[in-house]
């Protein structure tokens, strides 16, 4: 998967002019070298405003310039170690989709792009495998993969994995164990952990003031430094190596804060921030969730028509889907309605039906008469009406036990699964 991820990349970068967002192992030694030398001369230079390089155990990285107001830490990355970076990510996070990967990798890393992660999507065995059961399932569903930077065609594949149930399904696939229970609690960190479209972080960060730590994979260390730390002692001397280019230490801060009631002081106001942020996010997903129902569910007038759908317990399976109305009244976007057999009782909301083109019925025809839907459905029915009462009979319904028989009707498909009867 690796190779061909590589080989995928190259081919798209084959289509692109010459740029710095995607580095070569090459050009990132020589960009490595530039910045040094231009460190020691005493006029700045616009490369210096965008690299900077700082040594971990005698391993040399290209990293944002660390300013005195933040203290991120983000690193670029070159091409060769670009699939084992997001790879490891979309594990992480419960094979999560496009948004939740590229919101955990902006943490850490600069130049990893909405393109490179498409490109790995595109050959992630647990994705396809969604798309070929939908396929499965549809047979004359066809499913294209666009091209990376066009979100559309992964869709589906972020919605899936936002479900608990799929989270931890390819869990259990990738540690190829059957004992789902165990796995519940690392499915509920990967659930906290991931972005939450709504809020624009993630549930542990807006709880806590904080990104959920993960052990030295959430630290401000290269992955090429962690994996190879052995012991205690290979740890501290790699946090005690880490100085930028011209030898003046990084800002302690990136790894604990001096004063203890100050860290404490810092970490409730965050969360006091992140929250309030929170909350105007969510009002914000509110509005906008509004304005697309207003817009998909336009106001109906007085006198048009309309189609109530039938609830499944009032409806027998040969009987249609929806019974037509008329819109007799609104009130506070409440809508009174009536049919050909009389005025429904309830009032109903603009999600609660549909509207129809042309006028079927006219508001001369409704009786006045109160009837229920179910009462309405029955009427409308084919074959009498499905009803409420359904009985789950297990003695072939001889005999007035069953309900059906005690109230003089007769069975019909919804009652007693597939068992015998002879009140048919």
């Amino acid at each position: 998967m690796e190779g061909q991820y590589l080989k995928n990349l190259e081919i798209a970068l084959k289509n692109k002019n010459v740029n710095s967002t995607y580095l070569t192992k090459t050009k990132y030694d020589e960009l490595i070298s530039e910045v040094k030398q231009l460190k020691l001369k005493s006029r700045g230079h616009k490369l210096l405003k965008k690299y900077d390089v700082i040594t971990v155990s005698d391993m040399e990285k290209l990293i944002v310039p660390v300013s005195n107001e933040g203290n991120d830490l983000k690193y670029y990355v070159f091409n060769e170690e670009l699939f084992n970076i997001i790879h490891d990510t979309h594990l992480t996070i419960g094979h999560g989709g496009r948004n939740r990967m590229e919101y955990e990798l902006n943490k850490k890393y600069k130049n990893i792009t909405r393109e490179s992660i498409m490109l790995y999507l595109n050959l992630c065995i647990s994705v396809n495998k969604i798309i070929n059961e939908l396929c499965n399932m549809w047979e004359d569903l066809k499913i294209v993969h666009g091209k990376p930077r066009h979100s559309q065609s992964q869709g589906s594949v972020e919605r899936a994995n936002q479900d608990v149930e799929n989270i931890l399904a390819t869990w259990l696939q990738d540690n190829k164990t059957k004992k789902w229970s165990e796995g519940l609690k690392f499915v509920q960190l990967m659930k906290n952990r991931s972005l939450h479209h709504g809020i624009k972080c993630s549930p542990y960060e807006a709880m806590f003031g904080c990104s959920a730590k993960i052990g030295l994979k959430s630290s401000v260390l290269p992955i090429s430094i962690i994996n190879k730390l052995k012991t205690e002692e290979d740890l501290e001397a790699a946090i005690t190596s880490m100085n930028t280019g011209d030898h003046c230490e990084v800002d302690e801060t990136l790894i604990e804060e001096k004063n203890e009631e100050e860290k404490i002081d810092n970490r409730i106001n965050k969360i006091t921030a992140v929250r309030t942020e929170s909350v105007v996010n969510l009002k914000t997903q509110a509005n906008r969730m509004k304005e697309a129902s207003e817009k998909r569910f336009c106001e109906a007038k007085v006198g048009e028509t309309v189609k109530i759908k039938i609830p499944d317990v009032d409806r027998a399976r040969s009987d249609l889907r929806c019974i037509l109305g008329v819109i007799l009244a609104v009130h506070d976007d409440n809508y009174k309605i009536g049919t050909t057999e009389g005025k429904l009782e309830h009032t109903y909301s603009r999600n609660q039906f549909t509207m129809c083109k042309e006028k079927l019925v006219t508001v001369e025809e409704v009786p006045d008469l109160t009837i229920t839907l179910r009462e309405a459905a029955r009427k409308y029915s084919n074959l009498g009406g499905q009803g409420y009462d359904r009985c789950n009979c297990t003695q072939q319904c001889s005999n007035k036990k069953c309900k059906c028989k005690a109230a003089g009707k007769k069975c019909n498909s919804k009652c007693h699964s597939n068992n015998n009867c002879k009140n048919k």
